[in-house]
């Protein structure tokens, strides 16, 4: 037993002995006054109620009362007649109280007196009260025997009950220390382990408290240092092999241009030109994988602003129109004349990668359609077109990374819409069909005029 849990049963004794010695100092050393102050406050309470009986010539009331105050009660008036007694007329009225104490004009008065035949000593109340118009004396005595003995008895049972009580302490301290400090152990253990590499930890902590919150916190940092290590592989993996093959591709060109065509100017151009391309797409794939890097770090800082939909559509389409000219396909935009709020740049990117996604599903020939519909205080964007389409099993993985419907591109673009969508708060979705297209759907806040 060590750390954690050896401060804590030391902790454990610690307020346990202090506890005991309260306890100690209440039922041992200062029982004898305690019991001796509640016994007096009692014959007090009991007294003032025994002379409003006797006030009230209540005798049965004022019996009852003296039998259950367990003490010798006499009353006598001022000039010494006895109204009541329960122990004869012998001396000091039965009780052995001198009469001095008896002579005094106080209300209320504690005294102790030895009796003078018998040598007992006792303790008596002494009230004054009225009693057929004549001033009377109320007395109530108990031996102070009782009281010493009452007291013995807590003393002796206290230091049994402290053994056992000792035992079940250290007892429960190793338990609850070690039930405290397990969910530690366990937390101290999966920190071992995700620092060795081991990333598949996960914590079942069930305590209700801070430490519960800490093995979540700790199991979603497990979970995404997974991920990030999933993604570092794939990213090595995709980037590897999407840069082999172009790699490869540039550098046959180049052996052919040294040793074959170096002067044929024809194919030495379009061997250039080739090689030219492949150096755009490495280039292109190499700019997504940072955006995206750059989109998922959370670096990103959305610039919020209001911009017309329809320029900012007209600039993309604008910059796509070789691409569009070659294929034979033609855009339409309608109902984009609208504010909205919302980073223009971001925006820019997800209209142009989803434009660039149609384009690439039309072989020859097709019409691709951006519109938008007012929804409440939204404005729901579709990006629609005639191509191939995409099977409905494979819609589910279209917003993975690297994940390619036709191995065209790096797999990289739809992943970009989705994280830029998702830092505007965007809700999206697409739907498909085989050899009719593929329409994607997205959602911005309008600006309220």
């Amino acid at each position: 037993m060590r750390g954690i849990r050896k401060k804590l049963f030391i902790t454990y004794l610690i307020i346990t002995g202090i506890i005991f010695l309260l306890f100690y100092l209440s039922q041992v050393v200062f029982i004898g006054k305690i019991y001796t102050y509640y016994k007096i406050n009692q014959l007090k309470n009991y007294s003032l109620e025994i002379a409003n009986a006797l006030s009230k010539n209540d005798d049965k009331t004022a019996n009852e009362l003296i039998e259950e105050s367990n003490s010798k009660v006499i009353a006598v008036t001022d000039t010494g007649i006895l109204i009541f007694g329960t122990r004869g007329n012998g001396q000091g009225y039965g009780i052995g109280l001198p009469k001095t104490f008896l002579n005094t004009d106080e209300k209320l008065s504690v005294v102790e007196f030895t009796h003078p035949s018998i040598g007992v000593e006792s303790l008596a109340v002494i009230r004054s009260f009225s009693y057929n118009k004549q001033n009377a004396k109320l007395v109530l005595t108990i031996p102070l025997s009782t009281i010493d003995d009452t007291a013995m008895i807590f003393k002796s049972e206290f230091f049994l009950m402290l053994l056992i009580c000792i035992i079940v302490i250290i007892i429960m301290s190793i338990i609850m220390s070690k039930r405290l400090t397990k969910p530690i152990d366990d937390l101290k253990y999966a920190a071992q382990n995700i620092a060795s590499g081991n990333l598949d930890v996960k914590l079942d902590v069930k305590t209700n408290d801070e430490l519960e919150d800490l093995a979540m916190s700790m199991n979603s940092m497990a979970e995404n240092l997974s991920k990030a290590e999933k993604f570092k592989r794939d990213l090595i993996a995709n980037i590897t092999h999407d840069l082999k093959t172009p790699l490869g591709l540039i550098k046959g060109y180049c052996e052919m241009l040294l040793d074959f065509y170096g002067d044929d100017k024809e194919k030495r151009n379009r061997y250039l030109n080739a090689a030219l391309n492949e150096v755009d797409r490495m280039s292109k794939m190499i700019d997504d994988v940072l955006s995206l890097s750059k989109l998922q770090s959370g670096l990103v800082k959305l610039k919020i602003s209001s911009f017309n939909l329809k320029n900012l559509v007209d600039d993309v389409v604008l910059s796509f129109e070789p691409l569009l000219q070659g294929k034979n396909i033609n855009i339409v935009t309608e109902n984009l004349d609208v504010i909205v709020n919302g980073d223009a740049e971001l925006i820019r990117r997800v209209i142009m990668n989803l434009l660039s996604n149609s384009i690439k599903s039309i072989n020859k020939g097709g019409l691709i359609t951006i519109s938008s519909i007012l929804e409440n205080n939204h404005v729901k964007v579709i990006v629609s077109d005639t191509g191939k389409g995409i099977e409905k099993e494979k819609l589910q993985n279209v917003f993975e990374k690297f994940y390619k419907v036709d191995n065209k591109g790096t797999g990289l673009g739809l992943a970009i819409v989705k994280e830029i969508l998702d830092l505007h708060g965007s809700e999206y979705y697409i739907e498909s069909e085989i050899d009719k297209g593929t329409s994607f759907y997205f959602t911005l806040d309008k600006v309220a005029i």
